[in-house]
Formats: C-alpha cells, sequence, structure tokens
C-alpha cells in the first residue's frame, strides 16, 4: 500500500473533500446552461465560508471571483480541486500542479472506465499521475459531493435547488443521477441528509472509504448507500463490523443480484459486482440492512434517523379499524415480530379509557370513538409504552384529517418524554404533517404494510447487533493465505485430518491386496472408490463409487474394475472406508471469492445440494460459535434437530466442522474445497467426513 493510498491519507484527504478551507472549479463558467457553473453556484447558494478560486483560461472574472487560467496559477494550496473539463484535459491538468498543491480532486467529468478498455486505461492514467502528486480522486464521472452541516456543496445535481436542512444521514452512491432523486424523493418526506457523496467510477477513493470515514463523524447517526459492486470486500466488511459496534445503521440499496443486472452495473461505471450470496453474507454478519427499491430505503432511513438505538420484537399494535390491526398483524407474522396479548394490568388499565365494546387483546382496536379525540389516542399509546411486556408500539391511523394538527402535536410531545421507541402508520397523511412529525422524530409512514417493514428491519438490526456482542466476532481481515496446498489425495487427507476434521475411516490402495487389507482392518461392509483427477473429480458419474460392499469377494471384483478407471485417468488409486449409514448428509465447503476473499458454504449435502442449491455463506474465518448460530439460521436446520419426530443430529458437531474450515480456507492457498457428504450423527455421536474434493 502505498503512502498516500495508507488508511490515514484516506480519511485525511475526505476530511479534505468534505470539510475544504479552499476550493479551485477547475472549468468553471458563468453560463449556468453549462455544467462547470452548477459547483461554484451551489456553493455560493449555500453561503460556503471558505476560499474559491474559479479556474478557466477564458475568464478573468466569473460571478465577481477572480478567475485563473490554471491551477497551478491559484495561489496557495488547494483543499479540494473540482474537475468540470473535457476528457481529454484532465490529466495534463493535474501534471499541471506540484506536488501538495491539490489534496483531493473531486472528479465531475465522464469517458472513463464506464465506457470500456479505452476509458478504463484514461482512468488508471488518472489514478497513477494523480497519485505521483500526492492527490486522491473522489470520481470520476461524479456528480459532487455535499456537506450540508458546512456548506460544501460542489455537486451538479438539480436535487439541492431547493435549499435543504441537513440531517443525520450520511448517503453515499456508486450512482448520482438516482443517488440525487433519493435525496429529493427523501426530503419530500421528511428525510434528511447532512452529506451525500457520488463515488462514480470510483478510481482511487471507493464506497468503503466513505462508510468507514462516517462511522466516527459525530453529525451522522445513520450511513446509506446505494452499492453496484467493491473493490475490496474485505475493507467493506471491516467498515460495516466498525459501524455495527459504533450503533451506527448500515442501509444499503446493493444491486446487481441477477446476470442481467450484474452485467448493466459492469456498463454503468465499469464495476465488479461479485457474487450476491457473497454480499448477503457479508451484510447479515454485519447488520447491514439490505433494502430491495427506493421506496423501502427512505422508510429505513426515516425510521433508522428518527428511532436511534436498539428495538426488540415485542409489539403492541393499535389502531381505530380492526381491519388495519390485523393488516399489520400479519405482516408481523410473516417478519418474524411478535406481538404478544395485553396482560391484565394493561386490559384494566385501556378499559378505563375506552368503551366496552373496544378490543383490549393485541392489536388493540380502540374503535372510532377516539377519531376526533387524538389526545385519548395517544394517552392509549403512552399506556401501552408504559407496558414492560411491549418494546415498541405501532399506532395506526386512517385519515384523521380534521385533527391532524392535534395528532402530531400529541405525538411529537409523547415521544419527547417517552424513551420507547414507536411508529406511526397514518394512511391519508396531510402533508403538512409530514415535516413535523419526522422533525419530533416520530417516524409517520403511509401504509401499514411499510411502517411494519421497517419496524422489522429494525428489529433485525438490533438482533444482529446483540447477538455480535455476545459472540465477540472479530471485524478485522485474516492475514493473507501464504501456505500452498499438497498435491495427492494422501498429502490433501493429510492437511484436512491436521486442521482436525473427521474424515470417515480410510486407506488408499493401489493392488488389490492392500485393498483386501485394508477392508479386514475397518471391517466389513466398505466402501470402495476410484481417487484421481480428470472425470474422476467427479466419482458418482464416473461410475467410480460402490457402496456396501459385505465381503473379499465382491471387494475383489469391485477393485478390479475401479483399478482399471483409475489406471485410465492416471489416478492415485482405490480409496476403501468404513460404511456410514442413518446420517443426515450435509455439504461444507469454501471457495477464494474474488472481492471478499475466502468464504465458507454450508447445506444440504449429497445429491441434495446441487438440486436444492439452499447452502449458507459466511466470511472465514469464523468462530465455533459463528458456526452454530449460521447453521440454526439455515431455513433446513429443522432436520438437524429433530423435526417430525426424527432424532436430533449432532449440530456441535457439524458446527465445529464449519469452523475448522473456515480455517484452512483461511489459512491456505485454495481456490475450493467440497467436503460432501458430511454425515451427521444423532445428537452426541460426532460427524464423519464421507468425502472431499480440493482445487487449488
Amino acid at each position: 500500500m502505498s503512502g498516500v493510498s495508507a488508511p490515514s491519507a484516506t480519511r485525511a484527504a475526505i476530511e479534505r473533500l468534505v470539510m475544504p478551507k479552499s476550493v479551485a472549479i477547475l472549468g468553471a463558467s458563468s453560463d449556468r446552461m453549462k455544467i462547470g457553473a452548477l459547483p461554484l453556484h451551489f456553493l455560493r447558494k449555500y453561503g460556503y465560508p471558505g476560499r474559491l478560486f474559479p479556474v478557466n483560461p477564458g475568464s478573468a472574472e466569473i460571478d465577481g471571483l477572480t478567475c485563473y487560467p490554471s491551477v497551478a496559477a491559484v495561489p496557495g494550496p488547494v483543499d479540494l480541486l473540482v474537475v468540470s473539463v473535457p476528457v481529454e484535459r484532465v490529466v495534463s491538468a493535474l501534471e499541471e500542479c506540484e506536488p501538495g498543491k491539490v489534496g483531493v480532486a473531486l472528479v465531475l467529468t465522464s469517458g472513463y472506465a464506464e465506457v470500456g478498455p479505452e476509458g478504463a486505461a484514461r482512468q488508471a492514467e488518472l489514478r497513477r499521475v494523480a497519485h505521483e502528486r500526492g492527490i486522491r480522486i473522489c470520481g470520476p464521472n461524479s456528480v459532487g459531493s455535499v456537506n450540508l452541516w458546512n456548506a460544501v456543496v460542489p455537486t451538479i445535481s438539480q436535487a439541492f435547488d431547493q435549499t435543504m436542512e441537513p440531517g443525520p444521514i450520511a448517503f453515499v452512491t456508486q450512482s448520482g443521477a438516482l443517488g440525487t432523486a433519493v435525496v429529493a424523493v427523501g426530503r419530500a418526506a421528511g428525510v434528511k441528509v447532512g452529506h451525500f457523496i457520488s463515488t462514480g467510477n470510483e478510481a482511487d477513493l471507493d464506497f468503503a472509504d466513505f462508510c468507514d470515514y462516517f462511522v466516527d463523524d459525530p453529525q451522522t447517526r445513520v450511513i446509506a448507500g446505494y452499492v453496484e459492486g467493491v473493490r475490496d470486500g474485505r475493507k467493506l466488511a471491516a467498515a460495516l463490523g466498525r459501524a455495527l459496534a459504533a450503533g451506527k445503521p448500515v442501509v444499503l440499496l446493493k444491486v446487481g443480484r441477477s446476470a442481467v443486472g450484474q452485467e448493466a452495473a459492469r456498463s454503468h461505471t465499469g464495476a465488479l459486482v461479485g457474487a450476491d450470496e457473497v454480499y448477503r453474507a457479508v451484510m447479515t454478519k454485519y447488520g447491514a440492512v439490505r433494502v430491495g427499491s427506493i421506496e423501502a430505503l427512505i422508510d429505513a432511513l426515516k425510521l433508522f434517523s428518527a428511532l436511534p438505538g436498539e428495538m426488540g420484537d415485542h409489539l403492541a399494535l393499535l389502531s381505530h379499524s380492526g381491519g388495519t390491526g390485523v393488516l399489520m398483524a400479519d405482516v408481523c407474522d410473516d417478519r418474524e415480530l411478535r406481538v404478544p396479548p395485553a396482560d391484565e394490568a394493561l386490559r384494566a388499565r385501556l378499559a378505563t379509557r375506552l368503551p366496552a365494546y373496544a378490543s383490549f387483546a393485541n392489536p388493540i382496536d380502540m374503535t372510532a370513538t377516539v377519531v376526533f379525540r387524538p389526545r385519548l389516542m395517544v394517552d392509549c399509546l403512552e399506556d401501552v409504552l408504559a407496558s414492560p411486556q411491549f418494546h415498541a408500539a405501532l399506532l395506526s391511523v386512517n385519515l384523521i384529517w380534521r385533527a391532524a394538527d392535534e395528532l402530531a402535536d400529541a405525538l411529537v410531545e409523547l415521544r419527547a418524554r417517552h424513551p420507547k421507541p414507536f411508529a406511526v402508520a397514518w394512511i391519508g397523511m396531510p402533508e403538512r404533517v409530514t415535516d413535523k412529525l419526522q422533525a419530533g422524530r416520530v417516524p409517520a409512514f403511509p401504509d401499514p404494510v411499510r411502517c411494519v417493514e421497517a419496524v422489522a428491519q429494525a428489529a433485525w438490526w438490533t438482533k444482529v447487533r446483540r447477538t455480535s456482542k455476545k459472540l465477540a466476532a472479530d471485524t478485522q481481515s485474516p492475514q493473507p493465505a501464504v501456505a500452498p496446498l499438497p498435491e495427492g489425495f494422501r498429502a490433501q487427507a493429510g492437511l484436512l485430518e491436521r486442521y482436525g476434521l473427521p474424515l470417515v475411516p480410510w486407506r488408499l490402495a493401489t493392488t488389490a491386496d492392500e485393498a483386501c487389507a485394508a477392508a479386514k482392518t475397518l471391517g466389513y461392509p466398505v466402501t470402495l472408490k476410484a481417487i484421481g483427477g480428470g472425470a474422476l473429480s467427479h466419482k458418482s458419474e464416473a461410475g467410480g463409487v460402490v457402496l456396501d460392499i459385505p465381503d473379499e469377494a465382491n471387494l475383489l471384483r469391485t477393485f478390479e474394475r475401479l483399478a482399471t478407471l483409475v489406471r485410465e485417468h492416471f489416478g492415485d488409486g482405490v480409496l476403501v472406508q468404513s460404511m456410514v449409514c442413518g446420517a443426515v448428509e450435509a455439504f461444507v465447503g469454501a471457495r477464494r471469492d474474488p472481492i471478499f476473499g475466502p468464504v465458507v458454504v454450508i447445506g444440504l449435502g449429497g445429491i441434495y445440494v446441487e438440486i436444492f442449491r439452499e447452502v449458507t455463506v459466511r466470511l472465514a474465518p469464523l468462530s465455533a460459535a459463528e458456526a452454530q448460530a449460521a447453521i440454526l439460521e439455515a431455513r433446513w436446520s429443522p432436520l438437524l434437530r429433530g423435526a417430525r419426530g426424527q432424532k436430533p443430529r449432532d449440530v456441535t458437531a457439524l458446527a465445529d466442522v464449519l469452523h475448522r474450515v473456515s480455517r484452512v480456507a483461511a489459512e491456505n492457498e485454495l481456490e475450493s474445497l467440497d467436503l460432501n457428504p458430511v454425515m451427521v450423527g444423532d445428537e452426541g455421536s460426532g460427524v464423519s467426513i464421507a468425502d472431499f474434493r480440493i482445487v487449488k
């Protein structure tokens, strides 16, 4: 890692981007129809207090400011250089700068990696020239960066035409146009950002760098992002882990799940997208809330920015309409949120406020009598919040137009005096109360379903955070793999056994006599397998596996056939193994992801792993406790826990195998490792690995 891109240098560069003392604008213009005019316009509109230097050889003055012919001619150092000139002029302009002249360049210019190989070469040259001069780059192909807290608004987006007030959200996006649209739509919903970063093609500073920076920003409570792909997955994982430990939710609209979406992302910014299941594993481990739409992104930000801190999953549901209460209860069940019945003390308290025909269970139907008495509605909500059996409450109201301001005021007052979180679903919510509620930290949604979905995200994040504390998960990247893998079956089996992985008892035979001796030692019945590369990598398909051989006569006939296969494929020999019966078959594997490095995989084994493709992915290495949690969270885990009268299986032993495989993956140079099947015995009886395959 070069000094210019060291972590401390990266943090200093971002500091100069978001809080510059001086800004030069290369390509500045007084013509509002040109891109170069917009950064200067917005900086002055929002009242940027630092020094401004327009740079354009064709002008002597722009908007009353002295205009300089080149960046080199600007007096003194430049913290932030905004670049808005044609692509063929960018590198030459940077080459004119003495080392140390410019801190960071925000490159708005397009025509780089997003247009193909030729553009990618230009982007590499841009990075090289910049780093030679100690300049860090945000972009190219960016629409700007915004720090509303400090009036630093060098952007070209019309989203900031309407003056915005800062809020607790830092939004980092790999799509400038989509990102600014989210900011504008979110603002209309009462959701305010304090920082906005368009990373563009990420020739240098990337999404993970900014995510990590905002973990330590005191004005940021929530980090949000639009992500297509990242270059350094471990750096992103470390940033997400720090955010989780700091109690700052990260909400991501991560795209590129499908093959078509991945190709579109590559053509958009030249990004390497990577396998979606690995991204999902990383976000699951580190509590990054993944959303699938702009609407869901704004809803999650609305809730997290209004209700910082943790939220449990025991909910009270209140409404003046039985229908919306039932609707919310159904969604709660879908999202594994608990809706316990109200206890007798709460029922008695509510009975003093509501008519006898109200429903005091949960959902609580306050009936239409509260429609014109919003204070009574909020009193009932406060009663529920005071009950120790609930972690949070959801209030659903329909219309309430005439008393809207009174209701909004009462909700804001309740939020100010009560520590327990609550959210509101307000069907037909008047626009005039939107800002009032959000400013009062009362998250309000126009749809009960969206309200429950947002609360479910918060409850999930809380669960992950609490679990991570218990597991004491290590968020640091492992040391790079240094150990080369040995060649041949014997050496590779020996490696796995040195890691404590329990292979089914085995002997490798090259003659019939060796096979017979091995079978006598292991005991009949036995299994024979042809071991080698090529077609024998898939032994079953090649006819290279014979199970349940009962005696020596059958063994000799089988050995001769398999030995012929081995000779034809230049294999290692014929494997003799003990038979294992009556076990549940699992699959445990590992592979080296090009973005995130070593990962482990676990799922149903045998033939089912390729039929159902139901697997769980986690970063390697992981602890035994994390391994056990990964197994128990899988949808197929009831097969191991004694479903439908079956005996419970040895989950602890299987988790130990997953943990040990994660160490193999992290500490050795391998492309992939498959253990399939892993035979999971009854609880307490252990597991055994019937077959493995390593690809270097």
